[in-house]
């Protein structure tokens, strides 16, 4: 049994990435091409993965070394007073673009289909990375969203200059085959954390190892070819880590009744944080964040991230 109320970090948290607005519609299914179909509005948030996950760490008492732009218009403004909302001290400013936003449509499945226009969150600088701190043994979460198009090298070079006492962790999400192979391969040289869902893992394993067939075997060969850790996740099927030397484990998910699966992913890479971050162990953490990620989904939109109090009600109820 984890003791949330008594988790305490130990080590530092980076968020770098992404924060925009998300405009979220409800409709029966997908349109096609020049239909015309009637939606439910469903509201206005804050979100974007890094945002998310900084939320997240933040509702359960993790400090964040905020590495998220912030942008000069209309959503920027927004984002910063969310950002001081949540107790996150707003750190790097874009001087000449505001955030992007996005549309979310979710269907009556409850899957969810992003429309996104991109903003200050896709260009990095050096300048801007300079004004981050990294201090000794960080964890430094980074969403994959971030590391491809036209200004992505300079945050590319910034991951890959990180010295080996820091712990990467790694949500590279559907961009996998958008990355080079050679920044691709040193990025796993740097021996990360990754986090990838089941369509996620077999873009990783097909570009790098050409695995193919069960994906468990597929990521505890990846794992232990390539020295990283992984962790898979299967949704209702719960999440299996592959560590190197170690058989492969596997946290069963938590059965809630899902309101839409916005910002699932996410919420489960902040409650895998809070416990590495606070001395636990992967599979430890693992579970942490199905149960973040499970109270998340119970809910609508991106911002169901619990405080500790209500994550340990949680966990008493299972």
């Amino acid at each position: 049994m984890i003791d949330i109320l008594h988790l305490h970090p130990t080590r530092p948290v980076i968020v770098i990435g992404a924060a925009f607005g998300d405009l979220m519609l409800e409709v029966d299914q997908l349109p096609t091409s020049g239909a015309d179909i009637k939606a439910n509005e469903m509201g206005q948030h804050i979100g974007g993965c890094a945002f998310n996950v900084a939320r997240a760490l933040s509702r359960l008492s993790i400090p964040v070394i905020n590495g998220i732009l912030i942008g000069n218009g209309k959503w920027g403004q927004a984002i910063k007073q969310e950002m001081e909302k949540e107790h996150l001290s707003p750190l790097i400013f874009h001087p000449a673009r505001d955030n992007g936003w996005c549309i979310a449509l979710v269907e009556k499945t409850k899957e969810r289909t992003f429309i996104t226009v991109n903003g200050c969150e896709q260009e990095w600088s050096p300048e801007l990375l300079a004004k981050i701190p990294t201090p000794d043994n960080a964890i430094i979460y980074v969403s994959g969203y971030e590391l491809v198009g036209t200004h992505a090298q300079p945050l590319q070079q910034w991951l890959l200059s990180q010295t080996g006492d820091k712990t990467l962790y790694l949500d590279l999400g559907p961009r996998i085959n958008e990355l080079s192979s050679e920044f691709l391969i040193q990025l796993i040289e740097k021996q990360p954390i990754l986090t990838l869902n089941r369509d996620e893992l077999a873009m990783l394993m097909n570009r790098i190892d050409q695995q193919e067939g069960d994906n468990v075997v597929a990521a505890h060969f990846f794992a232990n070819q390539h020295s990283c850790q992984l962790i898979c996740r299967f949704d209702c099927e719960g999440a299996t880590v592959c560590e190197p030397d170690n058989i492969p484990m596997t946290e069963s998910a938590f059965q809630v009744e899902v309101a839409d699966t916005i910002a699932a992913g996410d919420s489960h890479c902040a409650g895998v944080i809070a416990g590495l971050a606070s001395g636990l162990s992967l599979v430890e953490s693992t579970r942490l964040g199905n149960m973040v990620a499970a109270i998340v989904v119970s809910k609508v939109g991106s911002n169901g991230a619990p405080t500790r109090d209500e994550l340990a009600i949680f966990a008493q109820n299972q």
